[in-house]
């Protein structure tokens, strides 16, 4: 008799002892031990070279999307940096660049109005990106904002220029204010440059009437002379009046490829492709 209560006391005293333990263990707060780990800290961010690259003059672009369908002209957007110091967007008609600088491995970037679409405005790392080209000089780079440098950032091409902007047919592709006026169908409207006594001439068709005229064209200007034009009326005069008002407003270019963008100051008023013929 005396085994069996001791028996009993004892499975009794096991069985407090379980519960207990089952209480302190399911008592004890799972934030408490996440909370002794220490978060890791991220890694800082390895300042980038300057990189061996003469930045005046230079144009660099990123690409449109490659599902992007269809292009729009010219299929890419970005920026040129002026032998001056100025800004000049490409392909950014809704913003006005102002002025650029480099300075070690950081590019500021300042525009004078408007809002671009990229994130072109404030100063930037300047990371050298892997383009896969074998050459020596650099053709990628990645800016990234120097206020928030673990961030992605946005890669441009450089741009090289293939054609001569001299003796080829340029064929308009944008005018400033161009989708308010009907553009002339099948017409070849067209500016050249050509050499003359003087210089340089211009000569073009504008939809209704031919014009010709003299041309300052040296590093960045571009800069019309007063046109002597045929006085032929026709449906096509409205577009033909706003395209000989930008190209003679205009008083800077910048070639990228086998596009030609006109520029008044750093407002962009026209861009034109070239036609090549064999």
């Amino acid at each position: 008799m005396k085994c069996r209560i001791s028996f009993t006391i004892l499975a009794f005293v096991i069985a407090l002892f379980s519960i207990s333990g089952c209480q302190s263990i399911e008592e004890t707060p799972v934030e408490s031990v996440s909370e002794s780990i220490p978060e890791a800290e991220p890694e800082p961010v390895k300042e980038p070279g300057p990189l061996d690259i003469d930045w005046p003059g230079t144009a660099w672009v990123l690409p449109d999307p490659a599902d992007k369908s269809p292009k729009e002209f010219p299929g890419y957007r970005g920026f040129h940096l002026g032998v001056d110091g100025r800004l000049l967007l490409i392909n950014l008609d809704s913003a006005a660049g102002d002025t650029w600088q480099v300075s070690g491995n950081r590019i500021t970037l300042s525009l004078l109005d408007g809002t671009p679409g990229l994130p072109l405005d404030g100063t930037f790392l300047i990371f050298q990106a892997d383009s896969g080209d074998q050459s020596d000089a650099v053709q990628s780079i990645r800016l990234v904002p120097e206020a928030t440098p673990n961030a992605v950032g946005i890669t441009l091409n450089r741009v090289k220029i293939k054609i001569d902007i001299i003796e080829n047919h340029w064929i308009p592709m944008s005018l400033k204010d161009g989708e308010t006026v009907m553009w002339p169908m099948n017409m070849e409207i067209h500016l050249m440059l050509l050499p003359d006594v003087g210089g340089l001439g211009v000569l073009g068709f504008g939809g209704e009437n031919r014009f010709r005229g003299n041309i300052l064209l040296k590093d960045e200007d571009f800069v019309i002379g007063p046109l002597s034009m045929t006085r032929r009326a026709g449906p096509a005069l409205e577009f033909e009046n706003l395209y000989v008002q930008r190209i003679t407003e205009a008083n800077r270019f910048v070639q990228a490829g086998d596009d030609l963008f006109l520029y008044a100051d750093t407002y962009p008023v026209a861009a034109f492709r070239v036609r090549l013929f064999d």
